[in-house]
């Protein structure tokens, strides 16, 4: 265990930035005064956009560079080992922290138990229709990712690690294109024997995509994780149902259907098109689905 005197090391990744990262700073310099001593760690990731140089106008913020790899697996790994904290913290540049974020969360580390410890994820006030129904969705939702039939893991917008833990699995898989933080949660409870806790007051919101086809890449992006932890955990992940993927594509059929009689009945148009982005959020977790089974010859997780 570190003797540093920092307590936890918040460490956000970033890459052209600029549009958030100001709102992160700011709330991660308002957490409230008795929270638990901490440092603040932007590393970033080749940004041409001015977002290294607004984190480097912040005295309280130490701003580190990842040149060599590109991803935020790479980025938040070079934060991790130059961490002073005992607890490193990892959320996303696009996140906002609610005050008593690490008042809620690190005490959960009290119990010799816990390698993790993460809470809810919402969605910030919508700008657009997108987010409003991004909001709706929960499209981050946290309980689901604790609650994942295989083992708990922590979705990185809102996740806490005890250093030794996260050191002890090597950090995160930077050969993985998605599902990195999936992958790490598994990994420090395969090789420390402990456990991943829960606290849904400790929150973090996130600025969601505001954009149709920002949403279907992330739908997309979301969506191929589950063949690409497939090919590295082999036997280890339970086998998927060709059941449970033709379910998948009459459940697409059905959110088409829905959308298309909703062009002849509803005149509501936000009612409208938050069919129709139902349609499209599930289109691109079938398309990430396909593409990654394609790519990693995981043929059951199309």
């Amino acid at each position: 265990m570190k003797n540093s005197g920092v307590e936890v090391s918040i460490i956000i990744p970033c890459y052209n930035g600029m549009r958030t990262i100001a709102g992160c700073i700011e709330s991660l310099l308002a957490l409230a005064e008795d929270s638990p001593s901490h440092e603040i760690i932007i590393v970033d990731n080749g940004s041409d956009d001015g977002s290294a140089e607004t984190a480097s106008s912040y005295a309280q913020v130490t701003v580190l560079c990842e040149l060599e790899q590109r991803g935020p697996a790479a980025a938040r790994n070079r934060g991790a080992f130059s961490a002073r904290g005992e607890i490193l913290a990892f959320i996303d540049i696009d996140c906002i922290v609610s005050p008593d974020w690490l008042k809620h969360l690190v005490p959960l580390f009290a119990d010799p138990r816990t390698a993790g410890a993460g809470g809810s994820i919402v969605g910030t006030e919508p700008k657009n229709d997108v987010q409003r129904w991004m909001n709706r969705a929960n499209i981050l939702d946290q309980k689901r990712a604790v609650e994942h039939p295989f083992m708990p893991y922590l979705q990185t917008a809102n996740a806490l690690f005890h250093a030794d833990a996260f050191h002890c699995a090597g950090g995160f898989d930077t050969q993985l294109i998605c599902g990195e933080d999936c992958d790490l949660s598994w990994r420090i409870q395969k090789e420390t024997g402990l456990t991943i806790a829960y606290c849904p007051d400790g929150v973090v919101y996130h600025d969601h995509r505001a954009s149709v086809r920002g949403l279907y890449r992330q739908s997309m992006k979301n969506a191929m994780a589950g063949a690409l932890l497939a090919a590295k955990w082999k036997d280890a992940l339970p086998e998927k149902s060709w059941k449970t993927s033709v379910w998948e594509l009459w459940d697409l059929l059905l959110a088409w259907l829905r959308y298309a009689a909703s062009v002849l009945t509803l005149k509501d148009r936000s009612d409208r098109f938050f069919l129709r982005l139902d349609f499209l959020h599930r289109l691109g977790r079938k398309h990430g689905m396909i593409s990654s089974a394609w790519r990693t010859r995981q043929w059951s997780r199309w």
